[in-house]
């Protein structure tokens, strides 16, 4: 009974939401159409440079990516919706998965010989505690944490780096850890750029975007239960 309540309460949530944000937007409805004509006329232009220039526009955005992506700000979530809107889904969502990889690396190698002390400093307790996740866990140490939002992607990378764990093994894990949020975000950056007029903001395929990026923290949590709990089993028919 708690649980149908629960679902009746975010599905209830979820309407009356969505409801407010239609009254909220209401008015403003003409200048919002005038932004959304801009937007588009201006992603036009840039896709057309990209056409001209398709090896630098790549370049260039793997190169932002990598950069932005392994400084200690939110960027990895902005760039890949950028990377669906501008590319697509498909080249969006290599490059941004191999943006995403590369600046982990980045922040990985800089946690491990640049950021050492002030990292251990900060985070000493943490890196403890992955340690012994990963001579408990192995590789689902890791995994587990790329798929729930625990921590922000920059102190997981540099909490990496100072651990007991391989290079090799990062790249790996990170990448299978990431790619569905990749997926989910490079769709969704493709539907935003299909939005010409207000009334897209509430087709099915946007909407259905914003419900995935909605749902996607709690399937992640759920995924990362799962494999602790099947691991935990592992662990003591080992023993």
């Amino acid at each position: 009974m708690p649980a149908m309540l629960l679902r009746i309460a975010l599905i209830g949530g979820w309407i009356i939401g969505m409801l407010a944000i239609a009254f909220w937007l209401w008015p403003s409805l003409p200048a919002l159409q005038s932004d959304l004509t801009v937007l588009h006329e201006n992603l036009q232009h840039g896709q057309g440079w990209r056409d001209r220039n398709p090896e630098l526009a790549i370049l260039s955005f793997v190169a932002v990516f990598t950069v932005a992506g392994a400084l200690p700000i939110p960027a990895v979530v902005a760039m890949t919706l950028a990377g669906g809107a501008f590319f697509g889904f498909w080249t969006g969502l290599i490059l941004s998965l191999a943006g995403t990889v590369l600046a982990a690396v980045v922040s990985f190698l800089m946690g491990r010989h640049l950021l050492a002390d002030l990292v251990r400093r900060y985070l000493g307790r943490r890196i403890d505690q992955l340690d012994r996740m990963v001579d408990r866990d192995g590789a689902l140490a890791l995994l587990s944490l790329r798929l729930t939002p625990a921590l922000p992607f920059f102190v997981l990378n540099t909490m990496s780096g100072l651990s007991k764990m391989s290079l090799r093994l990062f790249v790996v894990v990170t990448t299978l850890g990431v790619l569905p949020n990749k997926i989910i975000l490079s769709g969704a950056g493709t539907q935003l750029a299909e939005v010409q007029d207000v009334s897209d903001i509430f087709g099915p395929r946007l909407i259905a975007a914003i419900a995935a990026l909605a749902a996607f923290p709690w399937i992640a949590r759920w995924l990362s239960r799962r494999i602790r709990q099947r691991t935990a089993v592992r662990t003591e028919q080992a023993r």
